[in-house]
């Protein structure tokens, strides 16, 4: 397909809801007439957890962090964070945790020594809307005056999900839009990234899956039109070639996998509710529509075959494996239904009742040879999986997610999962923290067997941030050292870790 016909074929702009419409304002979506603001602000002395949630404005350096432990000195590179940070301009506030503009956080590994800086990614929409010193684009249904138009999905791209670091650079990525390419020394944004002329704009996912050999492959939703392309990239990010498919689905679409020889496209339970106010909003879990699994070819990117799971819904998803026979293994973090997205629009406006269904668990689902399916639910809440780099797409036995308690609001602990046998590996950090996605980082010269858990987590009695590191194969020994910073940081999303010699 040429690149020209492809474009024409998308129609993002009216897919994401973005087609001009009077939307209600924030104060009349909440309760007692209170905006979203208000509540939060009235929640926040009473609930001091919700510091993590709150509207952040501050970019700083931090040359050395108190460190309590010792360091690898082997531990060399940068840890990246992305997040949203600012949630408010002008007396409003977003109604969404999503929707806040993104923010890198790099913490420099050197020497046993730890330092820190941050930055706001320069979006278009951020570099407007600070000019203005307010929201401009009403996406979401906050009643701001005078919107300005919304012209492409690149219009309110914040770029606030994941980090990757590509080349020379890092790419600040998002669900619906152009990656954001920055220095990664100064975390300086250079501009959006246009991977060919005729497919700018286009949807990039926030999940890019590393291959062994480096090359990069990841994949955009046109959520009007149901069609998802599929991207192979470089290792240094060049477009190695493209392919269409058309799914049929248009809610949301968050992560995907890949094997040696194929790219797993996993379908949630999720529809349409075409009214509803905003994007978000119009998410709706289909208790009859089957978790369907598109098995796609990596040498021609055509769909091979189809498969359905019962109804579910997937955020994120650890590594998916062959056998020789042809069979299909791939885990995720399994919700029964929609309930957490009601919890992450609660805690906008300061609420932290717990959802006792709004919780995930790591399973394994296999794709047999002759079609059949099956799946292995593993005890114990998780979220956020990783894996040894070095494994992605063959056979991996660990997995590494954050935990909790259903009653806990957010996840408090780490572990490793073998999703063969079940044994698993875990350390509590405690009830004071509030613990972020680890990463893995593996030892030279030990692919697969040796690393260490890397990751921050968020102390909210004292209001300050620390990141930890942690043996990969020895998690519940707690950690090897913890770096302090001098103050807090937002709860983030994802990040990944750029070695230096």
């Amino acid at each position: 397909m040429k690149r020209r016909e492809f474009v024409t074929q998308l129609s993002l702009l009216g897919a994401l809801g973005l087609a001009p419409k009077m939307l209600l304002a924030a104060d009349q979506l909440v309760a007692g007439n209170l905006s979203t603001l208000q509540r939060f602000n009235q929640a926040l002395p009473k609930q001091p957890k919700l510091v993590g949630y709150a509207n952040y404005t501050q970019e700083r350096v931090v040359d050395r962090l108190t460190i309590e432990g010792q360091f690898p000195k082997q531990l060399r590179g940068q840890l990246f964070r992305n997040g949203p940070a600012l949630f408010e301009r002008g007396g409003l506030r977003y109604g969404h945790l999503f929707e806040g503009d993104g923010m890198i956080h790099a913490f420099d590994f050197k020497d046993g020594q730890v330092s820190y800086q941050n930055k706001f990614v320069r979006t278009d929409k951020f570099v407007a809307e600070q000019a203005a010193d307010r929201f401009l684009y009403d996406f979401s249904g906050l009643g701001i005056e005078q919107p300005s138009p919304i012209t492409s999905a690149d219009s309110i791209n914040p770029a606030n999900t994941n980090v990757l670091p590509i080349g020379d650079d890092i790419w600040a990525l998002w669900e619906a839009g152009s990656a954001h390419k920055l220095d990664p020394n100064t975390l300086q944004t250079k501009g959006k990234v246009t991977l060919d002329p005729g497919l700018k704009g286009m949807p990039f996912s926030a999940h890019p899956k590393v291959d062994i050999d480096g090359t990069i492959w990841n994949f955009g939703l046109d959520y009007g039109s149901g069609k998802i392309i599929l991207y192979r990239l470089k290792p240094n990010g060049q477009l190695d070639r493209f392919g269409l498919i058309d799914s049929q689905y248009h809610a949301m679409l968050h992560d995907f996998l890949v094997t040696e020889k194929h790219i797993l496209v996993i379908l949630p339970s999720l529809t349409i509710k075409p009214d509803a106010p905003s994007f978000m909003q119009r998410q709706t879990f289909a208790n009859d529509q089957p978790m369907r699994v598109l098995v796609v070819d990596k040498n021609d990117l055509t769909v091979r075959s189809t498969h359905e799971f019962p109804p579910c819904f997937l955020f994120h998803f650890g590594n998916a494996w062959e056998d020789r026979d042809g069979t299909i293994h791939f885990d995720g973090c399994r919700y029964r239904n929609l309930d957490i997205m009601q919890v992450i629009e609660q805690v906008m406006v300061g609420q932290t009742v717990p959802n006792q269904h709004a919780f995930s668990q790591t399973v394994k689902f296999t794709i047999r040879p002759n079609g059949h399916t099956d799946q292995q639910v593993f005890a114990g809440i998780s979220e956020f999986p990783r894996i040894y780099p070095s494994q992605t797409g063959i056979m991996n036995q660990k997995v590494f997610t954050i935990g909790g308690q259903p009653e806990g609001g957010w996840m408090q602990s780490v572990r490793s999962l073998n999703v063969h046998t079940g044994q698993e590996d875990a350390y509590d950090y405690g009830d004071d923290y509030l613990v972020e996605e680890h990463i893995v980082v593996e030892r030279d010269g030990q692919p697969g067997k040796s690393g260490w858990l890397l990751g921050t987590a968020l102390h909210w009695p004292s209001k300050k941030t620390c990141v930890n590191v942690f043996e990969a194969e020895n998690i519940s020994a707690g950690p090897l050292a913890k770096a302090w910073l001098p103050f807090h940081i937002p709860l983030g999303f994802h990040g990944n870790f750029r070695s230096l010699a």
